[in-house]
């Protein structure tokens, strides 16, 4: 006879047994569900604007494995073909045959891990098995989904509408700008000798492309431990031209504040042209990063007492101070190398001048920040792009454009305002209707109606009727309401 130890299963075993039972059940349960709501779908609709046609087999992987189900196919009265099941289920096959529970599970594996290993571990947390490339498939359809929706907002900012306008009414608004230099894919690498796309010099960042980086926040709070974090922080980046970058950037600054009440704006960044150009277009109090002055300092001079010099002509607030040492250095060095690194150092500070200072340094008053948050001296840029590089430059890894692209812009979402936020509901244009006005009386058809221009006027509707509302088109439209045209003063 058998012990009750070699009879019984550990529980380990146990366990992923039960785990299949338990996923072949819910499949069986979904499969069952989606065959009944495909018949409820086709008895409720109306027959006059959907005509069956037939039925479809597909297949949608899910969080519990592969769910097989057949869906009814309609033809529309006025074109096209159209799944009703799926409209009304939500499987708009945005992330192909993968349902969107599961294809969030694989995105944030796949933000933390390598492919290969968020694959692994897909196979083992659900009843799905899916492999690498499925994986890496899984996350470029989600950042194209992502990107939807950028273009989105932009259309939405593009054309004025109020209904982009962020939740987070702040005065003050600073934002940071930065570089990333991002590992390409061998095949789009520069033969050895040439110089990377963007590479200030021969040789320089050789295999590698920059990835303009944008972070922005209202302040800090200081938490029970004693640390401080950022407040309504969100953080974007991607490839390209600065100033499509920065368009888009502002866009989603948009969506995320109600910048109509942002009264200054702070811009904080390494002296690179294009930030400097983001920031007069906002009209932004521009300042040098201090972690990339002090960065400058530390590689340019080697001597200990030298660069103390520097330092303490900084803490002084003295600029003319600081291109005086920066000068006599270079007089006194005797390598043409120490020499070239000097004059670059003092090219950078005097290129800068205007914005060498952080704000506190030159003493700008801001507005009053709310109650809990507090303005600090900036550099959290550097910190946030821990965002990135944790996944996209430490572990050896390479990417393609569109590859590197689209993860970016998850790790920043997902690291910031969420994932939820960016892909939410967004406002859609208001419909185009056909406005009649009313019949004028005989008292006011006086004061309304011309002569010999017949009155197809009055058949028109008010200004802006299908257009984005704005502030300044609902004050025209109100003002049309309590007088014509013809009784407007314009002096």
């Amino acid at each position: 006879m058998k012990t009750i130890t070699e009879e019984s299963l550990d529980f380990k075993t146990f366990e992923k047994t039960l785990f299949e039972i338990m996923c072949n059940i819910a499949r069986e349960l979904a499969h069952q569900y989606l065959l009944w709501r495909d018949e409820s779908v086709m008895g409720l609709r109306d027959t006059n604007e959907y005509r069956l046609i037939g039925s479809r087999e597909t297949t949608i992987k899910s969080l519990f494995g592969e769910i097989p189900y057949i869906r009814r196919y309609y033809k529309k009265k006025n074109g096209g073909y159209t799944f009703l099941l799926d409209e009304v289920m939500g499987i708009d096959g945005s992330f192909g045959l993968v349902s969107e529970n599961l294809a969030e599970q694989i995105v944030n594996e796949c933000a933390d891990k390598s492919f290969r290993k968020a694959a692994e571990t897909i196979g083992t947390l659900t009843g799905q098995h899916i492999s690498a490339m499925g994986a890496w498939g899984v996350v470029q359809q989600y950042g194209t989904a992502v990107e939807h929706q950028e273009s989105r907002i932009v259309q939405l900012s593009e054309n004025g509408s109020v209904g982009h306008l962020g939740g987070h009414k702040e005065s003050v608004v600073f934002d940071e700008y930065d570089d990333l230099w991002i590992p390409r894919q061998r095949a789009r690498r520069r033969k050895p000798g040439t110089a990377a796309k963007g590479a200030k010099k021969i040789g320089k960042k050789l295999g590698k492309l920059p990835m303009h980086v944008g972070i922005a926040y209202t302040g800090w709070s200081q938490s029970k431990d004693g640390r401080y974090n950022t407040e309504n922080k969100i953080a974007y980046a991607s490839f390209g031209r600065a100033s499509e970058f920065t368009a888009k950037f502002e866009a989603l600054l948009a969506q995320h504040f109600d910048m109509n009440g942002v009264q200054q704006r702070v811009t904080n960044g390494d002296g690179e042209s294009w930030i400097r150009t983001a920031a007069e277009l906002n009209d932004s109090i521009l300042q040098l990063d201090p972690f990339h002055r002090s960065q400058a300092v530390t590689k340019a001079i080697a001597d200990k007492k030298d660069r103390k010099m520097v330092f303490d002509a900084i803490d002084e607030k003295d600029l003319d101070e600081v291109l005086e040492i920066i000068c006599d250095l270079t007089m006194e060095a005797e390598e043409e190398k120490a020499q070239n690194k000097l004059v670059e150092l003092y090219h950078y500070f005097n290129n800068n001048s205007d914005s060498f200072l952080t704000w506190q340094e030159r003493g700008i008053d801001l507005p009053k920040p709310p109650e809990g948050v507090i303005y600090r001296e900036m550099g959290v840029a550097e910190s946030s792009n821990c965002l990135i590089t944790q996944r996209m430059k430490n572990r050896r890894a390479s990417w393609s454009e569109r590859g590197a692209n689209n993860m970016a812009k998850i790790l920043c979402y997902r690291g910031t305002i969420g994932l939820d936020a960016i892909l939410g509901v967004l406002p859609e244009p208001e419909p185009i209707n056909q406005m009649f006005a009313q019949p004028l009386s005989a008292a006011k058809v006086p004061l309304r109606d011309g002569k010999g221009y017949g009155a197809d006027w009055l058949q028109k509707p008010m200004p802006f009727e299908g257009a984005f509302r704005t502030h300044g088109r609902d004050a025209i439209r109100g003002m049309l309401r309590m007088k014509p045209v013809s009784q407007l003063s314009f002096i």
